[in-house]
């Protein structure tokens, strides 16, 4: 009898303990209402077969705002603001899901779209993050184990604007208002492997974080854009790739000699030609310096080990500016701290990655 009791007792802490961990660490169902529009193109009408145009992309995060708003709706139908027991980073999460990079990705799998350094047209994403809001069911929630989910809603906008950059002019802007719902609960725990599967713009996660939003705003913008490249042939006149410009990389001079410094000029030489830049030497004795139309300069190169064992890293920093020759305007600038564990691999292909981090940052500022 009381080896029985002590199963029994055994049993019910783990089933408190399951119960407990998945109210209180979360499972969040997302989804993103759809945004209806008038401009969809029938596939009789679609003329622009494997056409690919090119682009630069960037994903505008000037503007993150500090926080975003949080509304609590009570049972008296008042609203009021506060932090209702919601931290700064689980507000932040549903900040970060209108600046995730998985916009980025849609462009990248879309065959209508092909990056290009030298592309005449410049697409801008620009979010604008407007407020999260729920209803205060809190005791509801708790009442039933978490198995009635707990419901909250973001809700913002996001611009796709259109640049011209050689007109230096923006031909279009399409924005959407976007409306996303999180569920949690234990419920969620239990529909989330299946649920994802009926949709695109429903997925789960173990925070507020969600591709949903991104989702759905590329599909609206993709729906209409191609409806307007059909309906205007001049739109379509915008998308081409301006003569390349010639390049040339260096390191800035410095008093200590950095025995590093050739390993990351012929990684970023590579990089670089792999890329479709053309590059030449910088000659100082030679005709050649004609052909050169932009210089990237590298500056303060650093390689450092701390650590030992498990505990080892290995960072990188340096700098890198790209000038115009003549009239030295820069085009961009870019601070590079890479760290990475050494995991057996040869200091070359480390700074392959170093390299790659700078074209990174480059891809997502719409500077190549």
């Amino acid at each position: 009898m009381i080896i029985w009791e002590f199963k029994l007792l055994n049993n019910l802490k783990f089933l408190f303990v399951f119960i407990y961990t998945f109210i209180f660490t979360g499972c969040y169902i997302h989804y993103t209402k759809e945004i209806p529009t008038n401009k969809i193109l029938e596939e009789k009408d679609n003329n622009l077969g494997r056409t690919q145009l090119p682009i630069k992309l960037k994903l505008d995060r000037s503007n993150i705002p500090k926080s975003i708003a949080l509304s609590i709706k009570r049972s008296s139908s008042s609203t009021r603001k506060d932090n209702a027991g919601i931290t700064e980073e689980r507000l932040n999460n549903y900040l970060e899901n209108y600046y995730s990079e998985e916009i980025l990705s849609k462009f990248k799998m879309s065959e209508l779209f092909i990056s290009n350094p030298d592309s005449n047209v410049l697409i801008l994403i620009k979010p604008l993050p407007d407020r999260v809001e729920f209803e205060d069911v809190q005791g509801l929630f708790l009442y039933t184990f978490g198995f009635i989910p707990f419901e909250r809603n973001s809700y913002g906008e996001i611009t796709f604007e259109i640049i011209d950059l050689n007109k230096n002019e923006k031909i279009k802007a399409y924005t959407y208002e976007m409306e996303h719902s999180a569920y949690e609960g234990l419920s969620m725990f239990l529909l989330s492997p299946f649920i994802p599967l009926f949709s695109d713009y429903i997925d789960h996660s173990t925070n507020e974080r969600t591709f949903s939003i991104m989702r759905r705003a590329f599909e609206a913008f993709f729906l209409e854009f191609q409806y307007d490249l059909v309906k205007d042939p001049k739109l379509l006149e915008s998308f081409y790739v301006k003569d390349s410009p010639n390049y040339s990389v260096q390191f800035k001079k410095s008093l200590k000699e950095n025995k590093y410094d050739s390993l990351l000029l012929s990684n970023m030489e590579s990089a670089l030609i792999s890329k479709g830049f053309q590059i030449f030497e910088l000659d100082e004795l030679s005709t050649s310096k004609t052909k050169i139309d932009r210089i990237i300069s590298i500056e303060n190169l650093s390689y450092e080990k701390t650590g030992s064992g498990n505990k080892e890293t290995i960072q990188i920093n340096y700098e890198a500016i790209c000038n115009d020759s003549l009239s030295k305007e820069t085009f961009w600038k870019q601070n590079i701290k890479y760290t990475t564990k050494p995991n057996d691999v040869t200091d070359h292909e480390i700074f392959q990655n170093a390299v790659q981090e700078l074209f990174n940052k480059l891809r997502d500022n719409g500077d190549i």
